[in-house]
C-alpha cells in the first residue's frame, strides 16, 4: 500500500522539479536526499532492529513519512526545491529504520522452506506497486493535478501502519550463549556506554560479515548494481520528459510502469525455470547482471518510447531476480541475531552507492553530455558486479 503511494509520489515530484527548475540535477538531488541518509543510520537501524520491537520501528516510521509527504504541498515556485530536498532526506531517514525492520520481519512469518516462495511473492507486490503506482501517478497528475498525488502518497502511509498492527511484536531471537551473556552482564549485549550507542552490537555485525565469504560477495554484487541504478533513475527522468518529448509525467509514469511490469516477471519467470535451490539462486544471479547490462544498452539505442520501456522491462527483470535471490540467500544464511546488522549493511552499501552515481550522472548530463551515451556507461559499470560474482564463484 506505501509502495503504490511512493510511486505515485516520484512521478508526480520528479515532474514537478523538472518544470520549475528546468534542470536533471534537481532530480538528481531528490533521488540523493532519498538514498544518502539511510547509509549514515543504517548501522544504528540494525542495531534497533536487533534489539527492540520491529513492528514498532514499522509502523511509528509509516505514520513520519506520513506526515512528512504533507509538507510537499508547500513546493510552489523554484525556490521552493529546498523544501523537497529536506523531505526526502527526512523521509530516507524514516526508511532507513523501515527496511533493516522490514527485512529482518519477513523470514520470521513464513517456515524457512517456503522463504524463496514468499520472497518471489513479496518482489511480485513490490513489482505490481511500482507498475500501479506509477500509472496512478500519471493519471492523477493528468487528472487532478500534483497536490492530489502527494495526499494520496500520505494517506497510504497511514493504511500501512494500520494493517502493521497485525504483525508479531518481532524481536531478535538470541542463541542460548546471549542469553546468559545477557544475564551475567556480558557480552555485546551488556551495559556500558559502548552498548549505548551500539558500537559492541555494530562490532559483532561486521565481524560476522567479515568472517563469512559468501554473505560478503552477495553484499559487494548489490552494492555494485546500486552504481549502475542510480544513474538510471536519473536517466529514466530525463528521457521521459525531454528525449522522448512526453511532458507532464507521462514519459516518466510509463517508463516507471514498464520497470514494475519487468520486475513483476523476473523473478516469478526465473523460479519457475530453474527452482529455487540455492545453487538455482546462485546462477540466477548472473543471469540477472547479464539482463541488465544487456537491456540498459538496449535502451540507450532505443528510438522511441516504447522500445525503451521493453528494454527497461528487461533490464528490471533481471535487477528484480537479482534483488530478490541475493535477499532469499542472505535470509537463509544469515541468523536471525544479526539480521538487521546485514540488511542495515546490504542496504547502506547501495544507497552509497546509488548516491555517487545519482550525483555524478546529473552533474554529467547538466554539464551537456548525451544522455544517451551516459546510459551506455551506466550499464557497462554493470561489468563490476558481474566479475565480482564470477570471482566470488571460484573461491572455495
Amino acid at each position: 500500500m506505501s509502495q503504490v503511494g511512493d510511486w505515485l509520489n516520484v512521478v508526480a515530484l520528479f515532474s514537478l522539479l523538472l518544470e520549475l527548475t528546468g534542470k536533471s540535477e534537481s532530480v538528481a538531488l531528490v533521488l540523493v536526499m532519498r538514498l544518502l541518509p539511510a547509509f549514515f543510520v543504517g548501522p544504528l537501524a540494525g542495531v534497533l532492529a536487533d534489539r527492540i520491537s520491529r513492528r514498532a520501528i514499522l509502523i511509528t516510521c509509516d505514520l513520519l513519512r506520513a506526515a512528512l509527504v504533507l509538507c510537499l504541498l508547500l513546493v510552489r515556485r523554484p525556490e521552493h526545491a529546498p523544501i523537497a530536498y529536506a523531505v526526502m532526506g527526512a523521509h530516507s531517514l524514516a526508511t532507513a529504520f523501515f527496511d533493516p525492520a522490514q527485512a529482518a520481519t519477513f523470514p520470521n512469518l513464513v517456515p524457512p522452506e517456503d522463504l524463496p516462495l514468499a520472497a518471489t511473492l513479496e518482489n511480485s507486490l513490490w513489482s505490481v506497486a511500482l507498475a500501479v503506482g506509477a500509472a496512478a501517478g500519471g493519471a492523477v497528475v493528468a487528472l487532478a493535478g500534483r497536490d492530489a498525488a502527494f495526499i494520496l502518497d500520505s494517506l497510504s502511509f497511514v493504511g500501512s501502519a494500520l494493517l502493521l498492527r497485525g504483525l508479531p511484536v518481532g524481536r531478535a531471537r538470541m542463541d542460548r550463549d546471549q542469553v546468559e551473556e545477557l544475564e551475567e552482564g556480558r557480552g555485546p549485549l551488556a551495559g556500558g556506554f559502548a552498548n549505548l550507542l551500539g558500537l559492541a552490537d555494530l562490532r559483532e555485525g561486521f565481524r560476522y560479515m567479515g568472517s563469512h565469504a559468501s554473505v560478503l560477495a552477495l553484499l559487494v554484487v548489490k552494492s555494485c548494481f546500486g552504481l549502475t541504478l542510480g544513474g538510471v533513475l536519473v536517466l529514466l527522468a530525463y528521457f521521459g520528459e525531454k528525449v522522448f518529448s512526453a511532458g507532464g509525467g507521462a514519459g516518466i509514469a510509463t517508463l516507471w510502469t514498464a520497470r514494475g511490469l519487468g520486475s513483476l516477471c523476473g523473478p516469478l519467470f526465473a523460479f519457475g525455470l530453474a527452482g529455487a535451490s540455492q545453487g538455482a539462486m546462485r546462477r540466477n544471479i548472473l543471469i540477472a547482471q547479464l539482463a541488465i547490462l544487456g537491456g540498459y544498452l538496449a535502451f540507450a539505442a532505443a528510438p522511441s518510447l516504447w522500445p525503451a520501456a521493453l528494454a527497461l522491462a528487461v533490464a528490471n527483470a533481471g535487477g528484480s531476480l537479482l534483488w530478490t535471490s541475493g535477499s532469499t540467500l542472505l535470509s537463509q544464511m544469515v541468523p536471525d541475531r544479526v539480521r538487521g546488522r546485514v540488511a542495515a549493511a546490504e542496504m547502506g552499501g547501495m544507497t552509497l552507492a546509488m548516491s555517487a552515481s545519482t550525483l555524478v550522472t546529473g552533474k554529467l548530463l547538466d554539464a551537456g553530455l548525451a544522455p544517451r551515451a551516459l546510459m551506455n556507461g551506466c550499464a557497462l559499470v554493470g561489468l563490476l558486479p558481474i566479475a565480482v560474482w564470477m570471482f566470488a564463484k571460484r573461491e572455495p
